[in-house]
């Protein structure tokens, strides 16, 4: 009889399900967890008059030694401690149960927030925001969507978490002495690109000398390179009114005929090649060479503009920069979506809940939401905020335009709550890889994901306990 194949990351999955079991209790009106009989198991500290350390998880640089400064003088009931961003770190104090477990969890949004709520590790914040001073139903984009949770997909239901910065990600910012340098007109601003276009113009800005590559078309900063990804999957799928997933999230779609068409276009534009990939690796960094001219599109968010005005390669010369609309498929509509959405969650058994609401308030709706606005390295998730984004020059005022459409066209993207962006990632090199080599077909590498992929759904889904 053979055995049962165990996936490692669904085993290490049930430790951490172990770790939190039990805390799925209801909440009340003010946020506090009340347990699974409606009687609450942790007061405010502060009611009691205590002092309390709030743990916020973020990188170093998104939070100033200043602005802690500020807000402890503001609240001293509340000592605020940044906490470095440690995925295996994090994942281990959850496991343990740790009383040094940040309060609030950075995460990188649309992809990651369906693996923590799924499994419990997100608090219910929908009766915070209805009372919050900040965050206001009418003034929240559409992007603030992928932190809601029904209890089975993200994108409905409560609120868990907000986007602490986004960008609608697939927009291409694009060097026109590159583009004017291989003939190409420097597109509209107004009407996107179609994905052929992008292939047909970034295939005419590949330049080689001999066997040496020394200008590619496209790059995509986040895989560092070209390839198929989840994310773009998600993107041009939805552009062609089809999901990656069945609508109970048990399987993926990729027979069908325009996934299959999504995957071809990944293969060629690696095969071509077009840009950097496991065929053609690219050692320079990716904004040094568009700073030199030797990358005509990079397929980036918002937050790339703020790169630009300040990097010292690219600060004085902002005109020769645009940035422009996600592309479509041929035959599709316009989808314009993130990938990201970098934002927090607070975690379901934080000790200090109404404390660490206070702290997630004043940084995702406060004056650091202003400031972040105004830096323009990212867009704010508040409609009242976007007017503060930079329009000093003609670059910010280009991007500015771009962005202020964008809005117009929002969507969110279904990501499966039970199979990591980690995880679909591996099992997408693993079999692809052989495809660009050619030691195997498009078609039996789709057949070898598909399964492995309902593999792991059933296996986390047991874990979680949905059926």
């Amino acid at each position: 009889m053979s055995k049962k194949r165990i996936n490692p990351l669904a085993a290490l999955l049930l430790v951490f399900s172990l770790g939190i079991a039990g805390c799925s209790g209801n909440v009340t009106s003010s946020g506090t967890d009340t347990g699974k009989e409606g009687k609450t198991t942790e007061g405010s500290a502060a009611d009691a008059g205590k002092k309390v350390t709030i743990r916020i998880h973020l990188a170093e640089g998104e939070i100033s030694k200043e602005q802690i400064e500020t807000f402890e003088a503001e609240h001293p009931n509340i000592d605020l401690e940044r906490v470095d961003t440690d995925f295996n770190k994090l994942m281990g104090q959850i496991a343990a149960n740790s009383d040094t477990t940040p309060d609030i969890f950075r995460l990188m949004g649309a992809s990651e927030f369906p693996f923590y709520a799924s499994r419990g590790l997100a608090l219910n914040l929908q009766p915070y925001f209805d009372k919050s001073k900040y965050f206001k139903p009418d003034d929240l984009i559409e992007t603030t969507n992928i932190y809601r949770w029904d209890g089975k997909v993200s994108g409905k239901g409560d609120i868990y978490g907000f986007p602490k910065d986004w960008a609608p990600d697939f927009t291409l910012f694009i060097n026109k002495k590159a583009f004017e340098a291989a003939g190409i007109p420097i597109p509209s601003d107004k009407e996107p690109l179609t994905w052929e276009k992008v292939m047909e113009y970034a295939e005419k800005m590949t330049v080689k000398e001999g066997s040496k590559i020394t200008q590619w078309g496209i790059y995509d900063p986040l895989i560092g390179g070209i390839g198929l990804n989840q994310d773009i999957m998600l993107a041009q799928l939805s552009s062609l009114g089809q999901s990656l997933y069945t609508a109970d999230n048990n399987e993926i779609v990729l027979n069908s005929p325009e996934a299959k068409r999504v995957v071809q276009y990944w293969v060629d534009a690696v095969k071509k090649p077009i840009g950097p990939s496991l065929l053609h690796s690219e050692a320079a960094h990716p904004v040094e060479l568009f700073a030199q001219n030797k990358i005509g599109m990079i397929m980036v968010g918002y937050w790339f503009s703020g790169l630009l005005r300040s990097n010292d390669l690219t600060k004085n010369r902002l005109d020769d920069f645009m940035m422009l609309p996600a592309p479509v498929m041929s035959g599709g509509k316009r989808v314009e979506a993130t990938r990201s959405g970098t934002g927090g969650i607070i975690y379901s058994k934080t000790k200090h809940p109404e404390e660490a609401w206070t702290v997630f308030e004043w940084f995702y709706g406060g004056k650091p939401a202003d400031e972040r606005a105004k830096s323009g390295w990212g867009l704010p998730s508040f409609k009242s905020k976007i007017d503060l984004l930079p329009k000093e020059t003609n670059f910010d005022k280009q991007t500015y335009g771009v962005i202020t459409d964008a809005l117009n066209e929002l969507s969110t993207l279904p990501y499966n709550p039970y199979i990591s962006a980690t995880a679909f990632g591996t099992l997408l090199d693993k079999y692809m890889t052989p495809v660009f080599f050619d030691k195997d077909t498009a078609d039996g590498a789709i057949d070898k994901i598909a399964k492995e992929v309902k593999i792991q759904i059933r296996e986390n889904k047991d874990i979680v306990g949905v059926k």
